[in-house]
């Protein structure tokens, strides 16, 4: 997208990103309320959509944006995706990654309730510009290609589920948007810790509206207290109810390697060893509609503090 100079230089950086977020007044102009048809077909009026299913559907979608990934798992529309790791394992910052390339092609709205949506900017912006002090105009330019692509959602107060469901609705029909971050379950105020009915449906609901809205929707989910910090978590160590496995579509874990990092603070590992070792792992889990003999898979990742960003090798 071009720069539009005249409106870097009219706005400043707060009505730019005024104009990156959705605001409870705009949830309240639009119910949410999505109503599908009651349809009963015959077989052979699904002829053309099977054909293409056997032509490969069932294996395209959105990169995450590392080539190294794309033989394993693709940003299919009509999805919701679970990711999970124990607190500080980088969740939220592997999904701001995956943000800012699927904005190349797709619009996003990213739900972070658990920061200031200047903080989720902060993290879009550094990773954008592969550096923690772009210049102001850098900046700028960034937030101005960003603009009606990355939509922030910022509601004072707590958000409920149907808050939340009701965002996706609005996004959807009114802004256009494809892919939605929603970080995370336990942030849902109508939803307690242990309350495993109503995680169960708020999760059974997001996955119809994914499918129904063909849209993909990113939930983010904590991982239950594991024996050893340096466990990696599996996909039933969610935290919650088992149903949040069992709903979803797809299930990835965020694993940092707090081994090495222990490791290298003592000063036992060479200079090769620290180059080598991953400092972190994605670790697809489960994928519903992958056809294939990658629908699981351990990829290894190294992290950049500076540019706040996973690379693909050392």
């Amino acid at each position: 997208m071009a720069i539009r100079g005249n409106i870097v230089s009219a706005m400043s950086v707060g009505d730019v990103m005024k104009r990156l977020t959705i605001t409870k007044s705009d949830v309240d102009e639009w119910t949410g309320e999505h109503v599908t048809d009651f349809k009963i077909k015959t077989t052979l009026e699904y002829a053309d959509d099977l054909l293409k299913y056997y032509n490969g559907e069932f294996n395209q979608g959105l990169s995450l944006g590392w080539s190294k990934t794309d033989d394993y798992f693709r940003v299919r529309m009509g999805e919701l995706t679970i990711v999970q790791g124990v607190s500080g394992s980088g969740k939220t910052m592997w999904l701001s990654q995956v943000t800012m390339y699927l904005l190349g092609t797709k619009k996003v709205m990213i739900a972070s309730l658990e920061m200031r949506p200047v903080l989720t900017l902060h993290r879009f912006v550094t990773q954008t510009a592969k550096t923690c002090e772009p210049t102001e105009s850098y900046m700028h330019e960034i937030l101005d290609r960003a603009n009606e692509k990355l939509f922030i959602y910022d509601q004072e107060g707590t958000t409920t589920s149907y808050d939340m469901e009701a965002v996706v609705s609005y996004g959807k029909h009114v802004l256009g948007i494809d892919v939605f971050v929603i970080d995370s379950l336990m942030k849902m105020s109508d939803i307690n810790e242990d309350n495993y009915d109503k995680q169960k449906n708020f999760v059974d609901r997001l996955a119809v509206m994914a499918r129904d809205l063909g849209v993909h929707i990113f939930l983010v989910c904590h991982t239950k207290k594991l024996s050893e910090d340096f466990d990696v978590p599996e996909a039933n160590h969610i935290l919650g109810s088992s149903h949040i496995r069992n709903l979803s579509d797809n299930v990835v874990a965020i694993w940092r390697n707090k081994h090495k990092e222990r490791r290298m603070a003592n000063n036992e590992l060479t200079d090769e060893e620290m180059r080598i070792i991953p400092d972190a792992k994605l670790c697809i889990q489960k994928q519903r509609n992958y056809i294939g003999e990658n629908s699981e898979a351990i990829i290894n990742f190294w992290y950049d503090k500076k540019s706040l960003r996973y690379k693909e090798r050392p």
